[in-house]
């Protein structure tokens, strides 16, 4: 009885941490989100609308490009590129973008 109570509440911790997890998870994807329609959104599709500059893909595109991790995007988005402007990105509000990034794999 004993092992039995000791599995149960070994699973149950590895629930409520899968839990809080996902709902840190989900908090960095909703501040990432807003954070995008404030500052990304001029240039960029950040859901399923296109984006306004032609040459700036949408972020959904982005999350389904082979191999895109949050390190990936870490690297890109700290990269300068010829056609973006000079931005600089907090490290959590890029936390957050990321996880917003991310979130959009395979919703389309």
């Amino acid at each position: 009885m004993k092992h039995l109570l000791l599995g149960v509440l070994g699973a149950s911790a590895v629930f409520a941490a899968a839990a809080g997890a996902m709902a840190d998870n989900l908090a960095a994807s909703q501040a990432g989100f807003v954070y995008a329609q404030k500052y990304c959104s001029k240039c960029h599709g950040i859901s399923k609308e296109a984006s306004p500059l032609p040459q700036a893909p949408r972020f959904s595109d982005v999350a389904e490009q082979p191999g895109i991790t949050a390190t990936a995007l870490t690297v890109w988005l700290q990269t300068s590129h010829p056609t973006m402007p000079n931005i600089i990105v907090e490290p959590q509000d890029m936390r957050n973008v990321i996880a917003y990034i991310l979130s959009l794999k395979g919703r389309e």
